[in-house]
This record gives structure tokens, sequence and C-alpha cells, in this order.
């Protein structure tokens, strides 16, 4: 409770200081409607040439939603894997998250640990909007989007005075969140940025090393900067700096409680930051250069501990120190040309240039973290687009390039838009993929007690396709009701994943094949103001790596899921009220015995239940959140035919979905 009132305080410190205004930190135009990920310019989202999903601060926010693992839990073909050490990864349309790339205005994220970005590090609160496009993009962002691109989009400032937005909120699984955002334009400058802070206990310590909860206590800082120069209508220059730290704690449990008792705790302390610069410049009105820079870093430090209760003491445990270290470097060129051949006819051209680099504990074959192992990129693309006719539209794309460890591949992409009405959008897409082996799955190692995972420097470049035919029909007046539809199809050669390549010990194996293909359909009924209805459904069909003519197991396991929304707003009221639910299917599963006969389990299947509340006061200056997120308190599932573990679970009983019901309570002020 005491955190909760901190949270208020913070929030309501504000409250004396408000001035008449009530714009928000966010830009004052709309920009649900336009999108800029895959684009050669901002455009809208309907006539994009790619299905692009926009999910808007406004959403996450009337949820009680502050990280991006959680916003992307409730979406369709999208599964959040969590995992108490490593974090949540990701996967989409049945690829995992090392064939998505995570981005940040354009610049990717770095730091994989076990092939995934983990998704709670990606604090919302800076964001506006973020930008999701499912299947290949790898002529366009390279060898991580062979599977699709998510980009989050920083907020920007537009005011010509100071403006300010403060928040907190508490969870009743002892999480609580705060964060400041802060921002104005100066004439030709404008300068915006802010800071948050997150921290998850789930008990007392002494509970904790009970083994009263899974879940380990984390503590998150960060902050960032953003400065814009815009010295004309042509020209616009901006950089941002991104700070992130985590401390994660792993509690022993009490080892000889009643002779000399001790503990061994593990703390693994985690640093991000991040340097962006983008420039553009409008040569003339039909043509545009775009620059775009980055510089990561992502340390992580693992601090093994043994404490002495009796007495109180504290050293460090030999040999249970390491330091891992990921740099990424990021320059991108980009020429891109619109309105030729009376309008028909607009294009792009790219450069970019990449490099990967790794060192540490964790990294095989470096003594030192002045001994990196690199992998550069340097690869160049060219995009064309013609609209054949008012109703079509034609986009082609090619990439190749030079990679420092394997050889760059041609990589094809072709889109096609058709128009047919003001209502109808069909979308039909074709993507080749490539992607190089990272420095994780070629040097990473790491033992512990519940990890045993080895990198493999035999492994060969992906090679990948991917197919994919969209469909929506956004309604009328007569008819309020919105449908989309997606067919989608994946496949991969000698795709690089985790195997058991012997009792518990995993290391990345290239898979001969992999595939995966599904539907989706959703639709969303607003019969007026007040009130949303959204039903959607998927099914995805993995690939099953063990099936064979002689084991009779079949060729494809399904994965069935189920979103719907019910929402009810009182606009002069500012006033809303949201019901999600999410539902997950059985999935069956197969496990080869010591004596290469297979076993047959599943993973069982589950339901997630929220309610949120939403209230504005003073023209929405002042917003109130509450609500309760799993209802049914589902925190776990059960997994038969094998252990119930992989190599990030350590073999623990069930796989976690979620921590359980959770009431939370939040307030929002700005001025």
């Amino acid at each position: 409770m005491k955190q909760l009132i901190l949270c208020l305080f913070f929030s309501g410190a504000a409250v004396s200081v408000i001035g008449a205004q009530a714009d928000s930190l966010l830009l004052s135009v709309n920009l649900k409607d336009i999108v800029v990920t895959a684009e050669y310019a901002p455009t809208e989202a309907r006539n994009a040439i790619h299905k692009v999903t926009v999910l808007t601060q406004k959403e996450w926010r009337e949820q009680g939603i502050s990280d991006l693992s959680e916003l992307l839990q409730r979406q369709l073909t999208m599964r959040v894997s969590p995992d108490p050490i490593l974090g949540n990864g990701l996967s989409i349309q049945g690829l995992g998250g090392q064939n998505i790339q995570v981005m940040i205005d354009g610049v990717p994220v770095i730091g994989r640990l076990g092939g995934e970005i983990d998704l709670t590090q990606l604090n919302l609160a800076r964001f506006s909007r973020v930008e999701v496009i499912a299947g290949a993009l790898s002529a366009r962002y390279g060898s991580d989007a062979a599977g699709g691109v998510i980009n989050l989009v920083t907020a920007r400032e537009q005011a010509d005075k100071w403006k300010a937005e403060a928040g907190g909120r508490y969870e009743t699984v002892d999480l609580d969140r705060q964060f400041l955002r802060l921002g104005r334009q100066l004439g030709s400058f404008q300068i915006y940025g802010g800071l948050d802070r997150y921290s998850a206990r789930f008990g007392s310590v002494d509970s904790l090393r009970a083994g009263a909860s899974t879940w380990n206590p984390k503590d998150q800082f960060g902050y960032d900067i953003n400065l814009r120069y815009q010295p004309s209508d042509s020209l616009s220059l901006r950089y941002g700096y991104r700070s992130f730290s985590e401390t994660l704690t792993l509690y022993g449990e009490v080892r000889r409680p009643e002779f000399l008792p001790y503990v061994v705790d593990q703390i693994f302390d985690t640093w991000r930051e991040d340097h962006a610069l983008s420039v553009n410049y409008r040569l003339s009105p039909k043509l545009n250069a775009d620059l775009t820079a980055g510089w990561n870093t992502f340390d992580r430090h693992k601090q093994t501990q043994r404490r002495d209760l009796e007495p109180d003491t504290t050293s460090l445990v030999i040999d249970g120190q390491d330091t891992t270290r990921y740099t990424g470097s990021l320059l991108r060129l980009s020429l891109s040309a619109k309105d030729g051949m009376r309008g028909k006819l607009s294009g792009q051209i790219g450069l970019e240039y990449r490099r990967e680099s790794g060192a540490g504990g964790r990294i095989l074959d470096t003594a030192s973290l002045s001994n990196e192992p690199a992998i550069n990129n340097l690869a160049a693309w060219i995009g064309l687009r013609y609209r054949l006719q008012r109703d079509w539209t034609a986009e082609a794309t090619v990439r190749a390039g030079y990679n420092s460890r394997y050889g760059h591949p041609f990589v094809p992409a072709f889109h096609l838009l058709w128009k047919p009405s003001p209502a109808w959008r069909w979308r039909l897409g074709y993507a080749a993929g490539f992607r190089a082996p990272a420095i994780q799955e070629l040097f990473f190692s790491f033992i512990d007690v519940n990890h045993y995972i080895i990198g493999s420097q035999e492994l060969t470049a992906e090679r990948s396709h991917n197919f994919r035919l969209n469909g929506e029909w956004s309604g009328n007046k007569k008819w309020p009701l919105a449908i989309s539809g997606a067919i989608f199809y994946n496949r991969i050669s000698d795709r690089i994943t985790l195997a058991d390549v012997a009792d518990g010990r995993f290391s990345y194996v290239n898979l001969e094949e992999y595939r995966t293909h599904g539907a989706t359909v959703q639709f969303v009924y607003t019969p007026n103001e007040r009130w949303t209805i959204t039903t959607g459904d998927a099914m995805t069909r993995l690939l099953n790596t063990l099936a064979t003519p002689e084991n009779e197991s079949p060729e494809f396991l399904s994965l069935g899921e189920a979103n719907n929304q019910l929402s009810y707003r009182l606009p002069k009221a500012h006033l809303s009220i949201r019901l999600d639910h999410r539902y997950v299917g059985r999935q069956d599963r197969y496990q080869a015995g010591a004596d290469g006969q297979l076993s047959q389990g599943f993973i069982g299947d589950y339901h997630l239940l929220h309610v949120s509340l939403n209230k504005g006061f003073l023209n929405n200056r002042i917003q109130l959140t509450a609500g309760v997120k799993n209802l049914l308190n589902r925190d776990r599932v059960p997994v038969t035919g094998g252990t119930g573990g992989d190599a990030h679970t350590g073999g623990s009983a069930g796989q976690l979905i979620d921590f359980g019901r959770s009431a939370f309570l939040g307030l929002t002020v700005r001025w």
C-alpha cells in the first residue's frame, strides 16, 4: 500500500500547476492512421502497401499496460513466452523472436538472450504508438526481419511552451511503476524526454527464499532525451539518447537451516545505452534523402554471493561472476522519389551497414572484453512502386549484400495492393528472407542450475520464403462493421533453433526445414460512439519436426487462438470500460525417447480475462485507470509428454503464462 500512496503522490503533486490547456505530450494531430514502417514516406495505414497493425498509446493506457510484452500478449498470432531469468520472448505466426526485428524509431534493439529480446525491458511510456508488420521484410530491413518487424515510435512535443506528463501505477502482485515526460518546442528546436521506474517484488525476501513465487524480483530505471532541429521545411535532424538499467535477483533457499545456515543468491545487472541520429532532407518536392545512424551497447553482469546468516556476512562465490557485452552499430542511407511518370511511379534506393559484436563470460573464446568476435553486414536495396491503375499498386524490392561470415543471397520481395472500392483493401505479398547466425548463436555459453545453453560454430545461414494474403472491409454508416482476414505461409530452410542434444543440454542446430501456415479473421462492430465489439480467431499450424512416415505422427500441429474485446464509452464524461478476453488452445507435442520411440503430450489451453476502467477529469488532464488483470487467475498451464521444461525453465512443472490475478490502480496527470 505504501507504494500505491507514493505513486499517487508522485502524480498528484502536479495537479496544483495544471494550466488551462488540455494538450497532451503527444502530437496534436491524430497519428493512429499514419504509419512509417516499410514505407517511402509517412502514409495512411489503409493505403500502405503492407498490412500494418497500429497499437496506440491511448489503447494501452486504457488497459493498464506499460511494457511491450504485455501489449503484444493480447494480439492474435503473437505468443509471449515468459522466462523468470531471461525475460519475455515473442513469436509471430509460429516464428520465434530471432526472426523478428524490434526497432525504436527504425534502429534495431540489440541484446538478445537465448535468441530473444526481453520485451519487459521496453517500457511504453516514451512512445506514441507501436507499428507491427507480420511477415518477412528482409528485403527492406535485413536478416533479422524474416518473421516480421515491430517498430516503436517515439512521442514528440510540438507545443511552444513546456508540457509535462507524470503517472504512476500499482498492482497487487507487488508491482509499481512511475514515469515523467517533459517537452517543449523552442523555435526551430524541440526537446523532449523523460524517465521511468519499475519495481517488482512479488513478496518478502523470506517468502521468495521459501519458493512462494516462481517470479524473481527486479528493479528497472530508464531515462531518455531527444533533440530535434528543423531550420526549414526541407531539413530535419533528430538525436536521441536512451539509458536503461535493471537489477534482477534470484534468492536462494536457506541451506543447513539448523547449523550455520547460509544462502547463495544470484544478482543480474543489465545496462543498455542507445544513441540514434536521423536526418531527413527534402531535395525537391518529389525527392527525399534519409540518414539513420545508431550505436547501441548491452551489458549484463552476473554476481553470485554467499551470505552466511550466523554471523551475517557476505562473500563472492568463486567462478560465479561474469560480464557479457554486446555492441551494435547501424548506418542506413536511403533516397526516395515519388510522383514520377504522372504520379504513378515511386522508388527508393538504400545502403545499409550493420555490425554486431559480443564478448564476455557467456561468449566462448573471449578471454576479455577487448577480444570481441564480430559480424559485419553491408547491403544495398532498391524498391519500385508503380500504380498500375487507380485501384492497383505494385511494389518490387530486391536486396543484395555482403556478410563477413556467410554469403549474402539475393533477396527479392513483391507486394500488390488492390483497392476495388473505398471500403475494400486486398494485399498480396511474397518475400524471401535471409538470416545469418547471430553472435549469441555462434558463441553463446550459459550454464547454471536452471540453464545449459551452448552456441555452435557449425551453423549455416537460414533461407526463408513468406507468402501472405490480407483482405479488409471498413464498412460504412449503414453497416458499421469492419472485417479483416489473412492467410500466411512461412518456409525456412536450415532454421536455427535450440535443441536438446544430450540429457538436458541444449545447443543451437540447423533444422533441414521448418514451415508454418495459418489464417486469421477479425470483426469490429461499432454501432455508435459508445459501443465497440471486437472478436477475432486465428489458427496456426506448425511443422512437427519429428514426424516421419514410420511413426505416423501428424505432419503439422495446430494452435488455435481467439481474442474478444468489449468496450463502452461515455465521451462527454470521459469514461470508458473495457473487457478483454484471450483464449489460447491446446497444443499437441511430441518427444523422442532414448529408444527412439515418440511419446505424445500436450501444452494445456487457457483463458485470460482482463477488465479496466478509465476516467478522465478536468478535460482529461487527470486520468484515473483501475481494473483487474487475469481475472481467472491463470499463472501456468499443464505440460505432458515430457518434463514440462526446456532450456529456459530447467524442467519446472507446467509452463508459465502470467503473474496470476492482480488488481491495479493508476493515475496520470498532464499540465
